[in-house]
């Protein structure tokens, strides 16, 4: 009987991470905490984010989703001290001293790496717009690795290709917000997201056979983990192509039921009652 706990130094070779690469990191790490606990040892997140950092290397780039998608408007955020609702591999990144956090509030990233101060300086004020992570991760190929996490869960980039094409089920909306940025200036911030209308869900259904089958992505098995790695170009032209030729039934449904319980929601938001936040391990983005 094996009673090492899991290589992972050697995981991102064996996912096919080579210098220069960039990399969408992310987890559910409790199978994994749960591997090492059974082999009397203990797991430390940042041991992962090295060994990611580590392959990509000096001219590569790790990103690590650390969303805050739950912001209201009139919220606070500090860029420098919030915390995320991604679980806790982004709560691990967001205090190693490799990485360091890009600005918007509601889809942060902790990055490291060779872009990581260009990302970290970003001015785009949407979450999805053409200055944002979503767009950077196309620009350089990226990789999307995400372990132990459904692609419901995890393809938070979807919205990006949405954003781009312009689905008629989404729209701008506005977030004022109390900000402090990295050098602890604090004052009124004004972001966008493109969120979706009222009724309207995302359900990706059978997307994930759809992108095999296009060899944009693939499931790997890792010392009793599972890894989804996404080539994010390729998935962008799938999920262009549903949306375009199939009104975008593959990434998500409509149903009256849904839109009374959304017009309900945000009857009860203008009187000022808000729902409670959600807190969720995986770092999806907005239903």
């Amino acid at each position: 009987m094996n009673n090492l706990p899991p290589d992972i130094r050697s995981w991102p070779a064996r996912l096919g991470v080579s210098p220069g690469d960039t990399v969408q990191l992310m987890a559910d790490l409790t199978r994994l905490a749960l591997l090492y606990r059974r082999a009397g040892a203990v797991f430390h997140p940042s041991a992962l984010l090295d060994a990611f950092a580590d392959a990509a290397g000096p001219t590569g780039n790790v990103l690590v989703p650390t969303y805050t998608f739950d912001l209201e408007d009139g919220d606070a955020f500090d860029v420098r001290r919030s915390g995320s609702i991604s679980g806790v591999l982004a709560t691990a990144a967001l205090v190693h001293p490799r990485f360091v956090r890009t600005p918007h509030p509601l889809h942060s990233f902790a990055v490291c790496g060779a872009h990581a101060v260009e990302l970290a300086a970003s001015t785009e004020r949407g979450s999805f717009g053409t200055g944002s992570p979503f767009a950077f991760l196309r620009a350089h190929k990226a990789r999307l690795i995400a372990i132990d996490l459904r692609l419901d869960d995890a393809l938070t980039y979807v919205h990006h290709v949405e954003e781009c094409v312009g689905v008629p089920y989404r729209r701008q909306r506005v977030l004022r917000l109390a900000y402090i940025d990295a050098q602890g200036a604090a004052g009124p911030r004004e972001f966008s997201i493109y969120a979706k209308k009222p009724g309207h869900h995302m359900r990706f259904g059978g997307m994930e056979d759809v992108l095999r089958d296009a060899g944009a992505a693939t499931v790997l098995h890792l010392d009793n983990a599972t890894a989804l790695v996404v080539d994010i170009p390729a998935a962008h032209a799938v999920i262009e192509r549903d949306i375009r030729e199939n009104a975008a039934r593959g990434i998500h449904e409509f149903r009256w039921s849904w839109w009374t319980r959304d017009v309900l929601k945000g009857l009860l938001r203008t009187f000022g009652i808000r729902r409670g936040k959600s807190r969720t391990t995986h770092a999806a983005g907005p239903r």
